[in-house]
């Protein structure tokens, strides 16, 4: 009969108990060398029987395995980073890892306090969504000792894993179903410069534009914050121009919310005035009126694919560093129009 786990018992104890030695009882928690099934099977007995537990913080200073793992990303209360965080912990948690959450609000200084928490808690490994300063310096910190791996910002060129979405298509195909309702003045609300996500979609919706022979309008373009507020100050800037856009589209999910109040504001409707599209598929992009328009992001695959990564690093740290790219989809619904223009775009409607 098991009785209540006591700390005091010792790895020492469950092998005098076993009749085996330390090394055996070791390698069975461990599972790092074979043991046979009986001798496997009566150190089990006996750690249950003693209700051994083992101290996993001596061992990690012992081994320098911490089993946690880190996630920096922008903001946790962005449902696209929300996602990402649940997919990772998912996984972390096979491993049997913890997980450690901090957010950075794009600030450098909050990123390097984060990762040198992470450094003194000993973290084995470290998925983050960079800001926008230089980040050559993750090559020579001692968080370099921890597997890395990036997510929606690049890292390639540093030579560290990294998995995001093709952007530029995702961004241009947005563009172009505008454009093909015939749009051709196309407010964009951008995200800050300097980092992936803006730059390759800010690529995308001006290949879209050249590709049917409409010049670039520097005054369409607005960088804002990727927050709702950032969607109502871009969209009053964009609706106060004298020639003012007949759509928007914003590279981030969050700042539609704002562009629906400042359209509101105006007196305009959405999308008899003004069209409406935005990267990310939330919860509630399918419920809302107007049904909005977006490219879909597969958020919760994008953090399972890094964190498939960061534990393959865990194990093999060496190897060339790998770019995964996942693809985006457009989702058509409401809010660009295409009721509007035509009864039979509502077949592409995926709710």
């Amino acid at each position: 009969m098991a009785i209540s786990a006591d700390r005091s018992i010792t790895i020492k104890d469950v092998a005098a108990h076993a009749a085996v030695s330390v090394a055996t009882v070791s390698a069975v928690m461990n599972e790092n060398k074979y043991v046979s099934p009986e001798l496997a099977q009566r150190v089990r007995e006996s750690i249950a029987a003693l209700g051994y537990q083992r101290n996993s913080f001596a061992r990690g200073l012992k081994t320098q395995v911490s089993h946690s793992i880190g996630i920096i990303i922008p903001d946790i209360t962005n449902p696209f980073y929300t996602n990402i965080a649940r997919g990772v912990e998912d996984v972390a948690h096979a491993h049997n890892y913890s997980l450690i959450i901090g957010n950075t609000d794009e600030d450098p200084e909050k990123e390097n306090k984060y990762l040198q928490l992470l450094e003194s808690k000993q973290a084995d490994g470290l998925i983050i969504a960079v800001t926008d300063r230089s980040h050559e310096y993750l090559q020579a910190l001692p968080i370099q000792k921890l597997a890395l791996v990036g997510i929606d910002r690049s890292l390639i060129d540093l030579g560290i894993d990294t998995v995001m979405v093709d952007n530029i298509v995702g961004a241009r195909t947005a563009i172009e179903h505008l454009l093909g309702l015939g749009h051709r003045r196309i407010g964009l609300m951008t995200g800050a410069r300097g980092i992936a996500p803006t730059e390759e979609r800010l690529i995308g919706y001006t290949e879209a534009l050249e590709k049917h022979g409409i010049a670039i309008d520097p005054a369409l373009i607005v960088m804002t914050r990727p927050r709702i507020d950032g969607g109502e100050q871009g969209a009053l800037q964009l609706l106060s121009l004298e020639d003012r856009p007949t759509a928007l589209f914003m590279m981030d999910g969050t700042m539609i919310i704002g562009a629906l109040q400042t359209i509101a504001k105006f007196g305009l409707r959405c999308p008899e005035d003004i069209a409406l599209a935005c990267f990310d598929d939330f919860t509630w992009a399918s419920v809302m009126r107007p049904h909005l328009t977006v490219v879909g992001q597969p958020t919760y695959e994008i953090g399972k694919q890094a964190a498939h990564l960061l534990f393959e690093r865990l194990q093999h740290l060496e190897g060339p560093p790998r770019e995964i790219r996942l693809q985006t989809r457009l989702i058509v619904r409401e809010s660009c129009g295409s009721r509007l223009h035509s009864p039979d775009l509502i077949s592409q409607i995926h709710a």
